[in-house]
């Protein structure tokens, strides 16, 4: 199983133009990050999430975490900036034998700079530009890295836009085929060549070599996170046809998006490709192929029902009506309820089904929603 484990891991490196790949068992790539000692006790972390900050207290306990307000360099830049007695402080409680990055021992601070930024992030949907972000972490030191779980490798390859490091969960990428939560992660090339002449980045020299040191030799993984040979089966045979069905989903979700946006009980629709996303310009120049496979929306008007309330009573609809018209089980259209900046709202994920069809059944669900049957 090595060896298909190996020829997984090539083909996904070639796919970001990345200097090695590896696939391991894990939640999510901040997981990773925490569980692999990559990341030191005295190192810190600046990081965006539209939700789940908690969830990343808890996993960075041990390290100096802190949050951008934006996903722009401007935001890193503040969230950076440490008061030198408040990280004194912190250096001091840190006790002996605490857990400490690979390429350190326990005790002996490293320092590093990791700026942790989603190319699309899952709960509001904002674009990050990621050359922005690469040029000013190159400027402070930093090591960025990038989740591109929405995107995957298809959607966007931050590596070729200047990100060191790039994290991926694979559920998306191989929808009900896999047995257990797997991610991604690749880092980029230190060799560049320009004409005859090659220069190194020592930022990713270092990238690599803590991955190494983290998750071992490029293609293996230790028996306690290595993905088992179904799984790796299932990813090589995803890969072979993530082009096709990324394509057809990055298609769909534009065309339910433009139908959402022009439907009267439908508020705000949060999607990369309408002309009023704030981060339009910056996706047509950071995304590849189209502006991703989710589409973000709320709906108009108020009543005594509660927001979350309102949103499962349509999701329960569009299931119901959407059940009787689907012809392909697997990555299939389907609504999630988000809970982010104070306001819950729906996704939906666009899939490979007929566009046509979704919008019919978001079409008669809406009416349901809208004007209930008398009971």
């Amino acid at each position: 199983m090595s060896q298909q484990l190996s020829e997984l891991c090539d083909r996904y490196a070639a796919a970001h133009g990345a200097r090695a790949s590896w696939i391991v068992r894990a939640g999510d790539g901040a997981d990773v990050l925490a569980q692999t000692g990559i990341v030191g006790a005295h190192d810190r972390i600046v990081a965006f999430s539209g939700a789940g900050r908690a969830r990343l207290a808890e996993l960075f306990r041990w390290q100096h975490l802190s949050f951008a307000d934006e996903l722009t360099p401007q935001a890193f830049f503040v969230a950076s900036e440490l008061v030198d007695a408040e990280q004194a402080e912190r250096d001091r409680l840190v006790p002996q034998g605490s857990p400490a990055s690979y390429a350190h021992p326990a005790g002996i601070s490293s320092g590093r700079l990791f700026w942790f930024a989603p190319s699309i992030d899952a709960a509001t949907l904002r674009v990050a530009d990621i050359r922005a972000l690469a040029a000013a972490a190159q400027r402070v030191g930093a090591i960025l890295v990038i989740d591109n779980t929405l995107p995957t490798p298809f959607g966007c390859r931050p590596l070729a836009q200047g990100a060191l490091i790039v994290v991926e969960a694979l559920e998306g990428m191989a929808p009900g085929m896999l047995s257990t939560p797997l991610v991604a992660v690749s880092v980029a090339r230190s060799q560049v060549a320009h004409g005859r002449r090659r220069s190194v980045n020592p930022a990713a020299e270092d990238a690599y070599r803590l991955l190494s040191f983290g998750l071992g030799a490029p293609g293996t993984a230790s028996a306690a996170c290595a993905p088992g040979a179904s799984d790796v089966a299932a990813l090589s045979a995803a890969l072979d046809t993530l082009a096709e069905r990324e394509q057809a989903s990055f298609d769909h979700a534009r065309a339910i998006a433009s139908y959402l946006s022009c439907h009267p009980a439908v508020g705000c629709v949060r999607y990369p490709g309408l002309a009023t996303h704030p981060d339009r310009a910056v996706a047509a120049r950071t995304l590849e192929h189209g502006f991703g496979s989710v589409v973000g929306f709320c709906l108009t008007g108020s009543c005594d029902e509660a927001p979350r309330a309102r949103c499962e009573r349509l999701r329960a609809l569009f299931e119901h009506v959407h059940a009787a018209r689907r012809s392909i089980e697997d990555a299939r259209a389907t609504i999630s309820i988000v809970d982010a900046d104070e306001v819950c709202y729906l996704q939906l994920y666009a899939g490979v089904d007929d566009p046509i069809d979704v919008v019919d059944s978001l079409d008669q669900a809406l009416r349901l929603f809208c004007n209930p049957p008398e009971p």
